[in-house]
């Protein structure tokens, strides 16, 4: 029975937020459609399709982490024959799983409106691939904090911290590494050996995040 336990617990949080995930990944479709316009277009389409995600990376978490403590439905789970460690694994994988099928399915839009449509420059390639590592790495953490947190407050903690950062992020890309925003509009997209340090460095935030939210899952106790 503890073999079958976890995928009926994704399964089951699959069928609860499927149309959050779906609505929201059409909203960041349908923010692209603004690119083939041009002008000040470009820059509308771009922010929302940015904010949709953001919007993903906040809200999941909520609903299927959070709200399942709000709703006392976790002390019904933690009676089944699930350890705390096998409770973490099926929270990350579900949770996790879901927004990334909504994050691959808006960059493989995005480099399609880029590469095959060519609404935007290639050049702007590089800053587009380190700007959608924002709102991974900001998922990862509010994920982490609402699962390994004890109350509501470590979850909106988290959200307050990644949603105001992500200017500041920005701000701090723009301004130490201006080739960045120099190469927007270069035909050719310039891989340069900064891009690729920040890209790594990106996926070693994500990756150190999530294991270190696995660690400390697996060593609670108590969960009510």
């Amino acid at each position: 029975m503890k073999t079958n336990v976890i995928p009926q617990l994704i399964l089951k949080d699959w069928r609860l937020q499927s149309r959050t995930i779906t609505l929201l990944t059409l909203a960041g479709v349908a923010a692209l459609a603004f690119l083939p316009i041009g002008g000040k277009a470009i820059i509308v389409g771009t922010v929302f399709f940015f904010v949709a995600m953001i919007f993903c990376a906040c809200l999941l978490p909520v609903q299927n982490i959070v709200n399942e403590q709000k709703k006392q439905t976790l002390p019904f789970i933690m009676s089944l024959p699930l350890s705390s460690a096998q409770y973490g694994a099926a929270k990350l994988i579900s949770t996790t799983g879901m927004f990334l099928i909504s994050w691959l399915a808006l960059l493989g839009v995005a480099l399609f409106m880029t590469l095959v449509r060519h609404t935007v420059p290639n050049g702007a390639l590089p800053m587009g691939m380190i700007l959608m590592g924002f709102p991974l790495i900001g998922f990862c953490l509010v994920n982490g904090a609402a699962l390994v947190g004890d109350s509501e407050a470590w979850a909106t903690t988290a959200l307050a911290i990644t949603n105001s950062s992500y200017w500041l992020v920005w701000f701090m890309l723009a301004s130490h590494v201006p080739s960045l925003m120099q190469n927007l509009s270069s035909p050719v997209a310039v891989w340069s050996p900064a891009v690729f340090k920040i890209l790594s460095g990106e996926f070693g935030i994500i990756l150190l995040i999530l294991g270190l939210t696995m660690f400390l899952q697996s060593r609670k106790r108590s969960f009510i």
